[in-house]
């Protein structure tokens, strides 16, 4: 398993083609970016760039993620003691984190999502093993003989240990995708994945060390040009698994949505199971996997038998069983009609070989189990459906009340509008009196004090106009004195006379103006 899961994103950067493409379970590495080995933390650190396929209309994301992987994270603390030892169980834990890499900017027609998660396997430690693996049963291929052989001295007690996986995910897809979809469709799209990843680990003869072609991984591939993938399984139209050949290559789009799983598998399916009604496929990538057998079937000419190529019934109605573990009453179902129908296959398989029985058996079980699963099905779907139902039920009334709510504020907002033009208006008309009254001021002050000037030149004017007439009244008594004086005196006395006397009118003259000034 450790081998598995660190070759899986090597496997898919050696296949080009679309977003996605060579996922073994959704998610496919487009290139490795960076890669550091941590020798005081016993770990790896690599940084890489990836990308996944959705169903349509819906755009492919891509993901920058740093993976932090080591067999050598679980302290003393986490040791169990068996036999009176206390042990480490082996295990491997995977770590990822989204990152900003500069070599890695947001490519045209992906959307750049974020994942994180937490993935660990680990082996349960048993103190006594009771009965051997039956995956290492399948295996081992040979007689009877050299099974028990491999059974007595091949097989170590670790090796029949459990093992337990672990996964704790927090994801944005980004976009528009709605984060109650992710969430809901996480668990199941996780439980899907896991036969696909078994499938594929299973299907190689030999899981190399990532680190064998490091060279050849760090280098970016070019866009268009076809890569020698690694040998991935293919299924037969009779349900068993055959390997790819070494000599073909794969260049095209990517797998459609509905045939991926995903290596940090909660964002992959979780987008599908929102948009595709992913709830019934769910069901479907659960249980399908489990009806195809692991092994490919040996000729007839073999002398292996077939209880090395076939599970046995209870093997097989043990598989079956895993995705439904929590609900037994569906176990009870399945187990009653396999039961009822003993007697039909026992009458049907009358003249058959035992390997030609045991290939019956197997389609006799897939058809109920089919049967169960299209019933499965559909109640999965009226549920779906029924809950669509009450969402736009419910996301009307919310709609309706909006609609209120908003019908309410625009009112409100126009009355408070029209308040503050009436208010707006109010005060413009204020101003407007204001600065009309005070130019009534300014005009009659300024006539004031024009008035005023005008009556004090008219004074001025008036006073003026009384000396003068004082002065004429003067000169003209003068002039009569001076004339009197003239005709009765004549001669020099006479000029001097009137020099004299205009002299003395000069000197009253200048006094009067000096007492009126």
């Amino acid at each position: 398993m450790k081998r598995a899961m660190m070759r899986e994103l090597v496997h898919s950067s050696k296949v080009s083609g679309g977003p996605g493409a060579g996922a073994v379970r959704g998610i496919a590495a487009d290139r490795r970016l960076e890669r550091f080995d941590l020798p005081g933390l016993s770990a790896k650190l690599e940084v890489y760039e990836l990308s996944a396929a959705f169903p349509g209309p819906v755009t492919p994301r891509d993901f920058v993620a740093m993976i932090m992987s080591s067999d050598n994270a679980l302290t003393e603390k986490s040791a169990v003691a068996v036999n009176g030892e206390n042990y480490v169980p082996q295990h491997f834990m995977v770590l990822s984190k989204p990152v900003v890499h500069p070599d890695a900017p947001v490519r045209a027609g992906l959307v750049r999502g974020q994942y994180e998660s937490i993935e660990l396997i680990r082996e349960i430690p048993l103190s006594a093993t009771k009965s051997t693996s039956t995956t290492r049963l399948l295996k081992t291929q040979g007689s009877t003989k050299d099974r028990e052989k491999h059974e007595g001295d091949g097989l170590e007690k670790s090796d029949l240990n459990p093992v337990e996986w672990i996964m704790v995910t927090r994801s944005d897809p980004g976009g528009g995708i709605p984060r109650f979809l992710v969430e809901r469709g996480t668990p199941e799209s996780m439980l899907g994945d896991l036969p696909k990843f078994f499938d594929w680990a299973c299907s190689l003869d030999d899981i190399p060390h990532p680190d064998d072609d490091a060279n050849e991984e760090d280098a970016v591939p070019t866009p268009g040009a076809e890569t020698e993938p690694e040998r991935a399984p293919s299924q037969s139209p009779s349900g068993l698994h055959t390997t790819a050949s070494p000599e073909s290559t794969f260049s095209g789009p990517a797998p459609s949505g509905e045939a991926q799983g995903g290596y940090l598998s909660g964002i992959t399916n979780a987008l599908g199971a929102g948009i595709e009604a992913y709830a019934p496929a769910a069901v479907s990538n659960a249980v399908l996997p489990h009806l195809n057998p692991e092994e490919s079937l040996s000729d007839d000419e073999s002398d292996t038998s077939s209880v090395d190529s076939f599970m046995s019934a209870e093997e097989l109605r043990r598989a079956a069983s895993v995705p439904e573990i929590g609900d037994p009453a569906q176990s009870t179902d399945n187990f009653s009609i396999m039961s009822g129908d003993h007697s039909e296959d026992t009458k049907s398989t009358k003249g058959m070989t035992h390997h030609e029985k045991e290939v019956h058996k197997l389609v006799k079980k897939r058809e109920k189990l089919e049967q169960q699963l299209a019933k499965k099905r559909v109640a999965e779907e009226q549920k779906l459906r029924e809950a669509q139902e009450k969402e736009q039920s419910e996301s009307g009334k919310a709609r309706e009340k909006m609609e209120r709510e908003l019908k309410k504020t625009e009112e409100k907002h126009r009355k408070e509008l029209e308040r503050l033009e009436q208010k707006k208006a109010k005060e413009e008309r204020k101003a407007e009196e204001k600065r009309t009254k005070k130019d009534e001021q300014y005009k009659m002050s300024l006539v004031t004090r024009e008035r005023d000037e005008f009556r004090s030149q008219a004074d001025l004017l008036r006073r003026e106009n009384a000396l003068l007439r004082d002065q004429v009244a003067e000169l003209q008594t003068r002039n009569t004195t001076m004339a009197q004086r003239l005709g009765a005196l004549g001669g020099p006395e006479a000029l001097r006379g009137l020099d004299q006397a205009s002299e003395g009118n000069q000197k009253a003259t200048s006094v009067k103006s000096t007492r009126s000034n």
